[in-house]
């Protein structure tokens, strides 16, 4: 990471180009007419454009802080990523990797859980690709130095995917062997219990997270541990699956994520859906909203794909293609009433991007039993990969990533700046001094109470390993160099 980056660029910008103009934009030399201003390539000889969407990470409608906040995760976990492909020295040329798009889809769901929603006593199993935003957030929090956000997959640096024992900021679980680190905090769960009905002296414990991406619900071995009897009772236990329907080579048709809810609900799980963000949910509501609703429900998602790459002028061309009862419906005059940007943004405006709807989601679990949310999310969400059906490993330059900065976030100085200072959590200040009576964690150093559903109101205890820090109510999240650990 240079320590002058590239100046932002505007995503929002308009595109001052014609359309006869924008379609002559040839990217490679054997796209197709139809697609030539968009971006056609997963070899990264020319990398995807912004191509004038809307690009954010997360768009949320009463959450201005946490957006913010959550842009600024989002910039530096792709710097991480592009830092470690080409950042760094590398004689023999092959590609380091790492998974940009994968990291984007879970940006505002990591986001909402660790600046509003998780306490002290709280776990939470990562899932292997998302290990940048991981490392991003603890950052962010003072939990991990600056000098290793240059070191993603290198000897001695940020693992490839979360690891306890290698990497130098707080993991809860080892998650590098898909299906086995989603699992893992059900048997975390199950050992608490032993423990505590044996020692009651041991300290409480909190919920235990576990963050999953959709094509992890093919493992064996999540389905053996979903219907094992003895899981059934674990309402400490919370799973978050990142929804965003590709898979490595496909993308996940509708009736498979209806089935999984069903075999869900069938082992007596909870299931939540947060599939929309309030500010479509509201024109649902309105004139033509039902034809709306109906139309992007029966999108097929290789359809809704396509139009995440389109550029904003095209996106209400698409909507109504197709839709005979178009002017009967009033599903016209409510596209029509949109500008062509705020449809591009009302069509991105799903659940798992609005952290409002995340938090108001996760206000209604269930601590009697085991619950999964399915929050629908888009793989690259807020980069210009957004959408693209080959963007697995797809890895955009430091100079296609400054769109991620635009909005400067809770840290103005970028990673590799040289500046140590760590942000306050803007979140953290609208919780009352009360909220903070708990003993803090370095990692979550707002460390709260949480009220059962019985009443009983569960204390925080400190951290594994490391000294407990200061409340930030009104100093800041505490800090500790990574030698006192």
């Amino acid at each position: 990471m240079s320590s002058n980056p590239t100046a932002p660029q505007d995503a929002a910008a308009p595109d001052s180009r014609t359309p006869d103009a924008r379609s002559q934009d040839t990217r490679t030399p054997d796209a197709q007419p139809e697609d030539r201003h968009q971006f056609e390539t997963s070899t990264q000889l020319d990398p995807p454009s912004v191509n004038s969407r809307p690009l954010s990470a997360t768009a949320s409608a009463d959450e201005a802080v946490l957006d913010e906040i959550a842009q600024r995760v989002l910039w530096i976990a792709t710097a991480m990523i592009d830092a470690a492909n080409r950042g760094r020295e590398n004689p023999d040329g092959v590609k380091v990797g790492g998974h940009q798009s994968s990291s984007a889809s879970m940006v505002g769901i990591m986001t909402a859980l660790w600046f509003s929603e998780l306490t002290a006593a709280d776990r939470v199993s990562v899932k292997p690709h998302a290990s940048p935003v991981l490392h991003a957030i603890n950052y962010l929090l003072g939990d991990l130095d600056e000098k290793y956000l240059t070191t993603l997959r290198s000897e001695g640096g940020l693992q490839p995917y979360p690891s306890r024992a290698k990497d130098p900021d707080t993991v809860d679980f080892s998650t590098g062997s898909v299906g086995i680190g989603a699992t893992a905090p059900l048997w975390a769960a199950l050992s608490h219990r032993y423990v505590k009905e044996h020692f009651p002296q041991a300290p409480e414990a909190g919920r235990f997270y576990s963050l999953l991406g959709d094509a992890e619900m093919d493992e064996g071995a999540v389905w053996e541990a979903i219907i094992d009897p003895e899981v059934r009772q674990l309402g400490e236990a919370v799973w978050i699956v990142d929804l965003n329907r590709q898979s490595l080579d496909r993308i996940i048709p509708d009736v498979q994520i209806a089935r999984l809810q069903g075999m869900f609900a069938a082992a007596d799980w909870q299931v939540l859906t947060c599939k929309w963000g309030a500010r479509i949910q509201g024109l649902f509501a309105g004139s033509g909203g039902q034809a709306f609703e109906q139309r992007m429900t029966d999108m097929p998602n290789e359809e809704y794909q396509r139009i995440l790459r389109s550029h904003p002028d095209e996106v209400a061309e698409r909507v109504l293609a197709g839709v005979e009862d178009a002017e009967e419906s009033g599903l016209r005059a409510l596209v029509e009433s949109l500008t062509p940007r705020e449809l591009a943004e009302v069509v991105r405006d799903l659940g798992g991007h609005d952290i409002s709807q995340l938090l108001g989601t996760f206000a209604q679990i269930d601590d009697t039993r085991p619950t999964v949310i399915f929050a629908y999310t888009i793989k690259g969400r807020g980069l210009a990969t957004e959408g693209h059906p080959n963007n697995h490993a797809a890895s955009s330059p430091s100079r296609r990533c400054a769109s991620s900065r635009r909005s400067p976030g809770p840290r103005s100085n970028p990673p590799g700046s040289g500046s140590t200072r760590t942000p306050r959590p803007e979140s953290c200040a609208r919780r009352p001094p009360s909220a903070c009576t708990a003993s803090p964690s370095p990692r979550r150093p707002w460390a709260r109470s949480r009220t059962s559903s019985s009443g009983a109101t569960s204390r925080s205890p400190a951290r594994r390993r490391r000294s407990a820090g200061s409340c930030p109510t009104s100093s800041g999240p505490c800090r500790r160099s990574p030698s006192a650990w």
